[in-house]
């Protein structure tokens, strides 16, 4: 989550030309037209209400007609709880790239560009302070980021390395 799928899987619609939607709102009878384009992007085929038959249709549609599909989830398709065997073989055959939990580097550069987008004014000290103390994923430096400028905007102060030591809890160094 938070990692820029979504982001990614516009920028490649944009440049294909492709239609998107949610994998949720995929629907047998829209499958043809959404071939046609030349082109898919099905989002978050991780939710519930994923329709397995439309989504093995819409391979099999794809990949006989030569079209493009970009299908993104949270999680591999071997653990997206698919019961039709010849769909998960599909999703397995299919060329799979994954996001890797970031590093340090990553989440420092998160850390002050997410800052940066709230108009946030923090010291190199307190993203290497919030680095150390931080869940390596995206979603975890994202929800840090918003509770800090809750705090800051409730308070009017200035974010401080103890002021987000007492936010969230941690307790302060010796």
């Amino acid at each position: 989550p938070a990692s820029g799928k979504t982001h990614l899987a516009t920028i490649w619609a944009s440049r294909a030309g492709a239609r998107s939607l949610s994998a949720r709102g995929l629907a047998r009878a829209d499958v043809p037209a959404l071939v046609a384009a030349g082109a898919v992007v099905v989002e978050d085929a991780e939710r519930h209400g994923l329709d397995e038959a439309t989504l093995f249709h819409l391979i099999n549609l794809a990949h006989e007609r030569d079209a493009y599909l970009l299908i993104t989830a949270n999680r591999a398709p071997s653990e997206l709880g698919i019961t039709t065997p010849d769909l998960l073989s599909r999703l397995r055959r299919m060329p799979l790239v994954s996001i890797s939990p970031p590093d340090d580097a990553l989440i420092k550069a998160l850390f002050v560009k997410l800052f940066v987008d709230r108009q946030l004014v923090v010291d190199t000290t307190l993203v290497e302070y919030l680095c150390l103390r931080t869940e390596r994923s995206f979603s975890a430096v994202r929800a840090i980021v918003e509770r800090l400028d809750r705090e800051a905007l409730a308070q009017g102060r200035r974010l401080s390395r103890p002021m987000a030591a007492k936010i969230l809890g941690w307790t302060p160094e010796a």
